[in-house]
């Protein structure tokens, strides 16, 4: 509800929430019908125009871009459930329930996901590099299926945006960091060293961003080219570390990155108070 406030907060005619509970077939469903008859209804754009109906030329699918981050055995199966339901089932949910209007419409759906993480698959990430490529599975199935209707469907992989000109200055490629703190004893031990130095990275390689009218300018192409591509990279970094993940062996990967072999053996193994303090230093860094 709290995104809904926000689009009532811009109090303008032409944008308005369209709030869809999934878990509630019968709320849904009477959502999915005002919709239909918004659609259906003459509009008059301003005072003294002609009345016209709109049209709908694309729906445009988001999901939450926040994931956790740790090691495998932090991430607790409450979770990978949290995360698989408001990621990647709410987002089918949605779809299925405004397919018959697209359908209907000939409109075409759009997809806008994040692709650093998952064309790295770098470690401590298992829980974005899942559900986006969950998230691209479905979507090519269903780009297979409406294909044979004539109904576009594409795929937005998405690098890192500049939001300085329109509030704090962050990115699209959003990740809700973990502390170490946190870990037992013997995770910190094996992981906090290499977690650091990859947090630590990825705090320098977001420095700066792709301009967001590069977004705007794309999405508005794929809604109104005749015959749009089906895959749009956007974003500073969508495409160096698409070809990075495909071809760049994985261990290079881990290299360049910083990540370093530990060793299992406790009495060679990188004292635990050097990984933690080093961690305090990234999270007090801005």
């Amino acid at each position: 509800m709290d995104e809904e406030q926000q689009v009532l907060g811009e109090a303008r005619a032409d944008v308005r929430p369209l709030h869809l509970d999934v878990v509630d077939t019968f709320g849904t469903q009477e959502a999915i019908e005002r919709f239909n008859e918004t659609l259906a209804r003459p509009h008059v754009a301003f005072s003294g125009a002609s009345p016209h109906n709109l049209s709908l030329k694309g729906v445009i699918l988001v999901p939450d871009l926040i994931f956790p981050t740790g090691p495998v055995e932090t991430v607790t199966p409450e979770l990978w459930s949290d995360a698989l339901n408001a990621k990647v089932l709410n987002t089918i949910a949605v779809t299925q329930a405004l397919l018959p209007t697209v359908c209907e419409s000939k409109a075409r759906i759009l997809m806008l996901t994040p692709s650093i993480v998952a064309s790295l698959r770098p470690p401590f990430h298992s829980v974005e590099t899942t559900i986006v490529k969950a998230l691209e599975g479905f979507l090519a199935s269903l780009r297979q299926e409406l294909g044979t209707l004539g109904i576009d469907v594409l795929q937005f992989h998405l690098g890192t945006f500049d939001y300085s000109h329109v509030g704090p200055k962050h990115h699209l490629q959003t990740r809700a960091a973990g502390s170490p703190h946190a870990w037992p004893a013997t995770t910190r031990t094996l992981y906090a060293r290499n977690f650091e130095t990859q947090t630590r990275a990825g705090l320098n390689a977001d420095s700066s961003g792709s301009p967001l009218r590069e977004l705007h300018n794309a999405v508005f192409d794929a809604l109104v080219q005749r015959r749009p591509k089906s895959v749009w990279r956007v974003g500073r970094g969508s495409v160096a570390y698409d070809l990075v993940g495909k071809w760049v062996p994985d261990s290079l990967v881990g290299w360049m990155m910083g990540l370093r072999r530990v060793s299992l053996d406790t009495h060679t193994a990188p004292k635990l108070e050097d990984s933690v303090q080093s961690w305090e230093k990234v999270e007090a860094s801005p």
